[in-house]
């Protein structure tokens, strides 16, 4: 496996250093739990309004339930499953050992670089420690899907993904622990940025551009699916005074077609461009709002809006936002 070959051979620092669970020993009450459920499912809603009002009890009060969920879950998946901590990351698996420390630790370090490689705009605020559940096969992982992911042909060719429901957590696979890398690097991405009113194109291409920093082999053009004439031709066809509404309010994102994926690359490619100056891409970070998708705070940090933006690598076009034009319940900032 590509992921855990790659980090044979490091030490783990001291504030890394597993702590493996002992047997289930930590409860959450009986109404907490969400019923008609096939695995230990909480409803986080009602968990939350358990928690203390004291920050210093908070952090405690998170990571005990967190650690309950997963001791439940793991009752529930059978013998050989054990939950691995570390300073920011609760893991459930059935690792070995050596394999758990690898995966926390590759964790760990990427929360480290995102929070330098963001410097004055990644946060760690918040009382949760990430959650990782690695199952043990194909189908395990589906039934569990099942609970968030109803739809079989949404999750036909999942084997990894980052679940923002309730408590927002990782699942895998044990088999495809390749896919571990970059999706943690991305959604920790969006974690340490939550704090930010920014529009979803800043967030994600945020998210994808320092996913690729992180996992350097994600650039190489030999992994793209066109060439870069071919995308050009792909954006020049599909961008027109509709599709860019949706955009700038961030609902081209979830479109079912190639806006989609063509959304993703323009917020990479716009990002990429700004992020060569940082401390004026630090300065938009801090002051966008997705209300005008980011307009005002990028003619304050570079001087041009988000028109000449678009023109730069779009060409000529019918670009300006339109707030006006938006439902205002479609503006999406990725943090909800």
């Amino acid at each position: 496996m590509k992921f855990l070959k790659s980090l044979f051979g490091r030490k783990t620092s001291a504030h890394e250093t597993l702590v493996v669970s002992a047997p289930p020993v930590k409860t959450l009450p009986d109404w907490c739990w969400t019923p008609d459920t096939t695995m230990p499912i909480p409803n986080w809603d009602l968990v939350e309004r358990t928690a203390p009002d004291d920050a210093v009890a908070l952090g405690a009060f998170w990571r005990d339930a967190a650690d309950a969920w997963l001791q439940a879950l793991s009752f529930n998946l059978g013998e050989g499953f054990a939950i691995a901590g570390s300073e920011h990351f609760l893991l459930l698996s059935s690792l070995s050992a050596r394999q758990r420390r690898l995966a926390i630790d590759f964790s760990e370090r990427a929360h480290r670089r995102i929070l330098k490689t963001l410097d004055g705009v990644a946060r760690a605020a918040g009382h949760r420690p990430h959650v990782v559940i690695v199952f043990d096969d194909i189908e395990q992982y589906h039934e569990y899907l099942l609970h968030y992911v109803p739809d079989e042909d949404d999750k036909a060719m999942s084997a990894g993904m980052f679940i923002n429901r309730g408590y927002g957590h990782y699942i895998f696979v044990k088999s495809d622990l390749d896919r571990m890398e970059p999706i943690v690097a991305h959604e920790l991405t969006h974690a340490l940025v939550s704090h930010l009113p920014i529009p979803l194109w800043l967030n994600e291409g945020t998210a994808v551009n320092t996913e690729k920093h992180l996992v350097p082999h994600l650039a190489s053009p030999r992994n793209a699916l066109y060439t870069p004439r071919e995308m050009e031709r792909r954006h020049a066809k599909f961008w027109n005074a509709r599709t860019i509404q949706e955009y700038w309010a961030g609902t081209s994102f979830r479109r079912p077609d190639e806006g989609a994926e063509l959304s993703y690359d323009l917020a990479e490619r716009m990002v990429k461009l700004l992020a060569e100056d940082y401390p004026r891409y630090r300065t938009l970070l801090n002051t966008a709002d997705a209300e005008d998708a980011g307009d005002a705070a990028l003619l304050h940090a570079y001087g041009f809006d988000l028109t000449q933006l678009a023109t730069a690598i779009l060409g000529e076009g019918h670009w300006r936002p339109r707030p006006d034009a938006w439902d205002e319940r479609s503006v999406e900032t990725g943090n909800a």
